[in-house]
């Protein structure tokens, strides 16, 4: 069980929470361009702080006259968009939590996640309601349906834009405590089921003004988002910053490495988050003669790249990376390249503010500046980290002991303080800025009838960083082709997490003396073969 410091007002702010960060900001800046939203076919919607906050504030009424209370969950299937940001604030803003899901998740993902929150409520596209329709029946806790998108009227759901002409925009006050849940998400581990992570409102609050600090964000700033909202990332390195300063955000619907360089000089931006794939694609687009002129100076940064590909990325944009590590648990950046401060190729830089990072063997006990360990962050629950794993006070009290949050990360530290990510521990595959639990997908290929076992592992790609390799012994008597065995997968779980290449075993895979699948031999033999 996490035990939360009760005296922190000298360090989050007596009573702050969300939304009296967003009506801060909206006294401060109300007539200025707030969300410049860009959909997939470039069409744009611009709302002022005070635009939006009058629509959120709309939402969260609706939400109020639907019963939706306190503490009450509700799931959010969009992509990026005006509308996600809105129901993001609207559940922050009355108390309730959302749950921002993938939207690459299949029926399968979302009626775990629904069922295992019991959310009240889902708020989705019309592109997305079949899913939802497929399922709803097998979710006895949502009472209503709500659709941002739809060229048609679905019946049995309620319509963004009635909502928000037939709701107030003057909202009454509700108590909300710094450390009350905010947000879950659901990260990818060890686990075959993901684990939901409880953020707080103190967690937002916290991780905003140090990525605004770090990135040295204020409020004549544009920020390019084009990573997916849904993800830690988006959130905690691009929105939150971007509000805790007051800045504007264009925020993307979907990233497009040949629209990259144009968006940046169109909109005037001044930052944007990338990962590693993101960057190999905007390098492998032409170049263009004015890439350099943009006023994206610096750019946060996270996944290893090669040498040449850093330096060509920050040549051809004029800009500089700025390195960080961290995982959904730590808000996202636990570690960020110090601004002005030496940067250190390989490195993801020093812990943030208020904050602590030690190497430690596999008993835990720390080990000597320079040797490799597993990376562990000192912080405090709620606050500047995770409050906890939502109906898994096992995994909590395991992953995060006396403030200490043991990541499954390997790393070490050079003498100057440095953090330097090495591998992973867990048995986790990155994909493109996805990560995938390997144990997740080795549940869904065991489930096909002609499956005895399965070992999922990752190899190597060379734009999305890895890729999904199963390896698979049939029953006796029993096959299957790499085709249908995608096609089983495919309608099982999100495509990202299908895997791409396939390895038929003939015998039984190598074990532990517990029976635990050997994968360091199974890397190997693949490896070789």
């Amino acid at each position: 069980m996490v035990v939360l410091n009760t005296d922190n007002a000298t360090i989050i702010g007596r009573n702050m929470n969300v939304r009296k960060l967003l009506e801060i900001k909206v006294r401060q800046h109300g007539d200025k361009p707030f969300v410049i939203s860009v959909d997939r076919k470039m069409n744009e919607e611009i709302l002022t702080y005070n635009q939006f906050d009058e629509k959120t504030n709309c939402f969260a009424n609706w939400l109020l006259s639907r019963g939706i209370k306190k503490g009450d969950f509700i799931l959010v299937h969009l992509p990026n968009s005006s509308g996600f940001l809105i129901a993001l604030h609207a559940c922050m803003k009355i108390g309730a939590v959302m749950i921002p899901s993938i939207i690459f998740d299949v029926a399968d993902d979302l009626e775990y996640k629904i069922n295992f929150a019991e959310a009240k409520m889902v708020v989705t596209d019309g592109y997305y309601h079949p899913l939802f329709e497929g399922i709803r029946n097998n979710c006895p806790s949502v009472k209503d349906i709500v659709i941002y998108r739809s060229s048609d009227k679905i019946p049995g759901t309620h319509a963004w834009d009635d909502i928000l002409v037939n709701s107030s925009p003057k909202l009454a006050p509700v108590d909300i405590d710094p450390l009350d849940a905010a947000q879950m998400l659901f990260t990818s581990g060890t686990t075959a089921r993901p684990k939901g992570v409880i953020l707080t409102h103190a967690n937002f609050l916290y991780i905003g003004e140090v990525c605004a600090r770090s990135f040295a964000i204020g409020p004549h700033d544009r920020y390019l988002l084009v990573l997916p909202l849904f993800h830690v990332n988006a959130q905690c390195i691009s929105y939150f910053p971007c509000l805790t300063a007051g800045a504007s955000i264009v925020v993307c619907e979907q990233f497009s490495a040949s629209k990259f360089s144009d968006l940046l000089r169109t909109y005037d931006c001044t930052i944007c988050s990338l990962v590693s794939a993101t960057v190999r694609m905007i390098l492998a687009q032409p170049p263009h003669p004015l890439d350099g002129e943009s006023n994206m100076w610096r750019c946060p940064y996270a996944i290893a790249i090669s040498d040449e590909e850093w330096d060509s990325f920050e040549a051809r944009f004029n800009t500089k990376l700025i390195d960080l590590y961290g995982l959904t648990e730590t808000l996202g950046p636990c570690t960020i390249m110090p601004i002005w401060g030496e940067h250190r190729r390989g490195s993801v830089g020093w812990p943030n503010f208020g904050m602590e990072v030690k190497i430690v063997d596999e008993n835990r006990v720390e080990v000597p500046v320079g040797e490799g360990g597993e990376i562990a962050i000192k912080g405090e629950p709620g606050i500047s980290l995770f409050r906890e794993y939502y109906k898994n006070p096992e995994a909590t009290a395991n992953d995060m002991v006396n403030s200490w949050f043991f990541s499954g990360d390997f790393g070490r530290i050079d003498e100057d303080g440095y953090v330097y990510f090495l591998d992973r521990k867990k048995d986790v595959i990155q994909r493109a800025a996805e990560n995938i639990s390997a144990p997740e997908v080795e549940r869904v290929v065991n489930e096909h009838p002609s499956v005895q076992e399965s070992c999922v592992i990752a190899v190597p790609d060379p734009v999305r960083d890895e890729a999904v390799l199963a390896v698979v012994v049939f029953k006796e008597g029993e096959s299957a082709t790499a085709e249908e065995l995608t096609d089983f997968c495919r309608a099982r779980m999100a495509k990202f997490k299908v895997p791409e290449f396939w390895r038929f075993w003939e015998n039984e895979l190598p074990k532990t003396s517990i029976g635990k699948i050997r994968k360091n031999i199974v890397r190997a033999e693949i490896r070789e073969s």
